[in-house]
C-alpha cells in the first residue's frame, strides 16, 4: 500500500511531465494498436466458417502461348459440380456462386434494402459451414425464386415477425419467397452476403452463360474431407479439366483448389500493406516506448535523492523497481483512457482510415492485440528505466546525482530521429502518388459524367428511354456501352489465321457518340458503322505488330472476322493498377447496359435532378446514378486511406519525438549548467553555448535521419510497385525531407537551450 501511496504522490508532484507522458503514450499506443488490429483483422479473413481449414476455393487458368496469365477466381458454371462428381472420396461438398445475378436491390413493400447478396446453389451452406437457423437449404435452394436471409437482415425487414413465407421483390422484377435464415457472416470474409438467392443450374443457364463454352463468371468452393492430399488432388484435376476442355493448338485450360483463407491474405496488395503496416506499427510502438524511457531516464538527476531517501528508509532495489513499474502502469492506464476518448471522439475518421468499424477491429477474438501491445510497451518503456532507478546507490541522498552517461539516451534519441525521418519520407511519397494518380490523364474524361447500369428488354423500350433522357435540358450528351473503363471489360480471345489464340483483349460495344462523350481520341480511321467492324487501341496494334498499317486488317474473334476501321489512343482500364490492355470496340445502336450522361453545370444539382426524374419516368426500375469522378476516387480509396494513416502516424511520431527531444535537452542543460557557466565566465558567447548543445544533438541526428530516409526509400519502392503509373521522388526530394527534419530538431534544441545560454553564469555556479 505504501508503494501505491508513493506512486500517487509522484504522479501528483510530477504534474508538469505526467500530462506530456500520458498524451504521448495515448497517441503512440492508439496509432500502433490500430495498425496492429488492422493487420490482425485482415489476417483473420475467412476464418469465420466452420472448419475453415477444409474450405478451398476453385481457381482457373487459361494458358496461352507467349503469355503468362494470372490464375483467376472466376470459373465456368459446371466446374464445381464436376469436381464433386469426379472426386467423391476427397470432396465432401461443392458450391457455385454468382454475385452479378444478385446485384440489384431487394424491396419489401416500398422499402429498399441494399445489403450484399449472392446467388448460390443448394450446397452453399453445407460447403461454407454457415450456421442455418431455420429452413432446409439443400432442398429449398434447388427451387428458383427462393431466398435465405441473414438474422440481422430478417430483423431489419420484418422486425419481430416470422420471416418464413414472406414474399419480397428483387428489383421489382421477380418475387422471392423467404424459406430460411442463417447466422450473420462477419465483414472480414471474401464470401460476404446478407442474403442468399437460389441459383439452380437450369435457371442460371437462362440468365447468363452457364456452360463449358465460356461464361467464367462464377466463384466456386469445395469442402474437402479430412487429411486429403491437396497436391495429388490438384494433379488429378488437371486431367479432369482436359476431359471437358481439351487442349487446343495454342491454349489450354486447367483448374486447381487453394485454401480459402489464403485467397485474401496472398493478394500482392494485402501482403505489401501487411509489411508496411507492421513496420509502421512497430516503429510507432518502439518510438513511443523509447520516448517514455528517455523522458524517465532524463529525470534521474531530479529523482535520485528521492530514491536515496527510500533506500535509507529500508526500500530494496526490487522495491524501487516495483514502485517505478506501478507508476508506469498508472501512466499507461491514464493513456489508455485518453486513447479511448480519442477513438470515440474521432470515430468516423478512425473508421474511415481503418476501412472498417471499430467493433470489427476490437472484436473479442482480437482483444489480445491491444493487450500484447501494452505488454510490449510496458516491457520496453518500463523495465529499462526501472532497472536504472533501482540501481541508484543510497549515497545519492548526500550529494547531487549527475547521471553523466549518455549510453542510454543517445540510442533512444537516435531511434526516434530515424523513425521521424522514415515516416516523413513515406508520408511525402504517398501524398504525391495519390495526387499523381488522381490528376494524371487517363485517356478519357470523368468530369461531369454520370453512369448507371440498366437493361431494357426491347428495342422500343431502349429507344424511348434514349429519347427521354436526350430531351432533358440539363443533359449535354447521352450514350451507352457494354462496360466502363473504370470497372473494366469482359475479355475475348484474339485468334490467328489458323485459329490459334494469340492473346486476350478487352472488348466493348458502344453507340456512335460514346467515344466523343468520353473524350477517347480517335487516332486514325473512323468509328465502326456495322457489327462486323471495330476500332482497336494502340496496345492492340503493337501486339499484332501491325505498325501503322492497322486500318483494313482482319481480326478473328468471337467466331467472326472483324474489319479494323479505326485506331483509338490508349486509355487506362481499371485505373493505374493495371498495365495497358489491348482493346477492341464494336458498334451498337441499342441504348442499353452501361448508360453514360454528360451533365451541364452545376453537376451536383443536375445529378440530383436526373435521379428524381428517372425515378418518376421509370417507377418499375431501380436506377442509381454514380459520378465517374466519385467512382475514380473509390478506385483509389485505399491510397487515400493509406495517405491519411501515414499523415496521422507522422504527426504522432513527430509529437513523440519532440517530447523526447525536449526532455533530453532539459536534462542536458541541467546536467551541464555548471560547465556552461564556467565557459561563459571564460568568455564564451551565447552563440557558442548554443553551438555546443546543437552539435551534441546533430552527431546523433544526422546519421539517424540518413538511415530513416534510406529506409523510407526502400518501403516507398515496395509500395509504389502496385501502380503502373508511378510518381518519381528524386534524391533531391529525399535530401530536402532530411534537411527539414534536421532543421526542426536543431530548432527545438536551440529554443530550449536559449534561456540557459543567455542566463547570468553566477546563478548556475551559485546553485551548484
Amino acid at each position: 500500500m505504501k508503494q501505491i501511496y508513493y506512486v500517487i504522490q509522484t504522479l501528483i508532484h510530477g504534474k508538469g511531465s505526467i500530462p506530456f507522458k500520458v498524451i504521448s503514450l495515448a497517441l503512440g499506443l492508439g496509432m500502433s494498436i490500430l495498425l496492429f488490429a488492422r493487420v490482425a483483422y485482415e489476417q483473420s479473413y475467412d476464418t469465420c466458417f466452420r472448419d475453415y481449414n477444409r474450405i478451398y476455393q476453385v481457381w482457373s487458368i487459361f494458358l496461352m502461348e507467349g503469355e503468362n496469365p494470372e490464375p483467376q477466381t472466376m470459373n465456368m458454371g459446371p466446374l464445381a459440380g464436376v469436381i464433386l462428381e469426379s472426386f467423391p472420396k476427397e470432396v465432401e461438398s461443392a458450391t457455385c456462386t454468382n454475385y452479378y445475378l444478385a446485384s440489384w436491390p431487394l424491396y419489401y413493400g416500398n422499402v429498399r434494402f441494399n445489403e450484399k447478396k449472392i446467388c448460390a446453389d443448394s450446397l452453399f451452406f453445407q460447403t461454407m459451414g454457415i450456421e442455418v437457423l431455420s429452413g432446409n437449404p439443400v432442398q429449398d435452394l434447388q427451387q428458383p425464386n427462393v431466398i435465405y436471409l441473414s438474422k440481422s437482415l430478417a430483423k431489419r425487414m420484418f422486425g419481430g415477425e416470422n420471416p418464413i413465407g414472406k414474399v419480397i421483390s428483387y428489383n421489382h422484377e421477380r418475387e422471392l419467397t423467404v424459406r430460411g435464415t442463417y447466422a450473420d457472416i462477419p465483414d472480414n470474409t471474401t464470401v460476404k452476403a446478407d442474403a442468399v438467392i437460389s441459383m439452380p443450374p437450369a435457371w442460371a443457364a437462362t440468365q447468363q452463360n452457364y456452360s463449358w463454352d465460356g461464361g467464367d463468371s462464377y466463384y466456386q468452393y469445395v469442402r474437402l474431407r479430412p487429411e486429403v492430399d491437396v497436391e495429388a488432388l490438384n494433379n488429378r484435376m488437371k486431367k479432369m479439366a482436359e476431359k471437358y476442355l481439351p487442349a487446343r493448338d495454342s491454349w489450354s485450360y486447367t483448374a486447381y483448389v487453394k485454401p480459402l483463407r489464403d485467397t485474401f491474405r496472398e493478394q500482392d496488395e494485402v501482403k505489401r500493406m501487411y509489411t508496411i503496416m507492421m513496420t509502421l506499427g512497430l516503429s510507432i510502438l518502439f518510438i513511443t516506448a523509447l520516448n517514455y524511457a528517455l523522458v524517465s531516464i532524463s529525470s534521474l538527476s531530479r529523482r535520485a535523492k528521492m530514491v536515496g531517501v527510500h533506500k535509507c528508509s529500508g526500500a530494496s532495489g526490487s522495491g524501487i523497481f516495483g514502485m517505478f513499474m506501478l507508476e508506469t502502469c498508472a501512466v499507461i492506464i491514464l493513456a489508455l483512457l485518453v486513447m479511448v476518448l480519442l477513438l470515440i471522439g474521432f470515430r468516423d475518421f478512425v473508421e474511415d482510415t481503418a476501412s472498417t468499424k471499430l467493433t470489427n477491429l476490437f472484436d473479442g477474438s482480437r482483444l489480445w492485440v491491444p493487450a500484447a501491445t501494452v505488454a510490449l510497451l510496458l516491457l520496453v518503456g518500463g523495465v529499462l528505466p526501472g532497472r536504472l532507478f533501482a540501481h541508484i546507490p543510497v549515497t545519492q541522498v548526500f550529494r547531487r546525482y549527475t547521471e553523466g552517461k549518455k549510453g542510454w539516451k543517445r540510442p533512444l534519441l537516435f531511434i526516434q530521429f530515424a523513425g521521424v525521418a522514415f515516416i516523413c519520407g513515406l508520408m511525402c511519397m504517398v501524398m504525391m502518388q495519390y495526387h499523381y494518380v488522381m490528376s494524371k490523364d487517363m485517356g478519357f474524361k470523368t468530369e461531369r459524367i454520370a453512369c448507371t447500369y440498366q437493361y431494357f428488354n426491347s428495342v422500343e423500350e431502349s429507344d424511348n428511354a434514349y429519347n427521354y433522357f436526350r430531351s432533358l435540358p440539363y443533359i449535354a450528351n447521352v450514350s451507352s456501352a457494354y462496360g466502363n473503363p473504370l470497372d473494366g471489360y469482359s475479355g475475348c480471345f484474339i485468334n490467328g489465321e489458323n485459329g490459334e489464340a494469340l492473346f486476350s483483349a478487352r472488348f466493348d460495344a458502344c453507340m456512335d457518340n460514346y467515344y466523343d462523350l468520353m473524350g477517347i481520341q480517335l487516332k486514325e480511321g473512323r468509328l465502326p458503322r456495322d457489327y462486323n467492324e471495330a476500332v482497336i487501341n494502340e496496345t492492340f496494334v503493337d501486339l499484332m505488330k501491325w505498325d501503322k498499317e492497322a486500318i483494313g486488317r482482319i481480326v478473328h474473334t468471337l467466331g467472326d472476322n472483324i474489319t479494323v476501321c479505326g485506331v483509338v489512343k490508349d486509355f487506362q482500364i481499371n485505373g493505374f493498377y493495371a498495365e495497358p490492355m489491348p482493346y477492341i470496340g464494336f458498334n451498337t445502336r441499342r441504348f442499353n447496359n452501361e448508360l453514360h450522361f454528360l451533365l451541364k453545370e452545376p453537376f451536383a444539382e443536375n445529378l440530383q435532378r436526373l435521379t428524381e426524374d428517372a425515378a418518376k419516368a421509370f417507377p418499375d426500375k431501380t436506377i442509381d446514378f454514380t459520378s465517374m469522378e466519385e467512382s475514380m476516387r473509390t478506385i483509389y480509396n485505399p491510397v487515400r486511406v493509406f495517405r491519411n494513416a501515414t499523415v496521422v502516424a507522422g504527426v504522432v511520431i513527430f509529437f513523440i519525438m519532440l517530447m523526447g527531444l525536449l526532455g533530453y535537452t532539459t536534462d542536458e542543460v541541467q546536467r551541464r549548467s555548471k560547465e556552461i557557466a564556467i565557459r561563459k565566465v571564460n568568455g564564451a558567447e551565447a552563440l557558442d553555448i548554443l553551438r555546443l548543445l546543437g552539435n551534441d544533438v546533430l552527431w546523433v541526428a544526422i546519421p539517424a535521419v540518413i538511415i530513416g530516409i534510406a529506409l523510407s526509400g526502400y518501403v516507398n519502392n515496395l509500395w509504389i510497385n502496385a501502380f503502373t503509373a508511378q510518381v518519381s521522388m528524386s534524391v533531391t526530394a529525399y535530401l530536402g525531407i532530411g534537411l527539414a527534419v534536421l532543421a526542426v530538431i536543431i530548432s527545438c534544441v536551440l529554443i530550449k537551450a536559449w534561456r540557459i545560454a543567455n542566463e547570468n553564469p553566477v546563478k548556475s555556479i551559485k546553485s551548484e
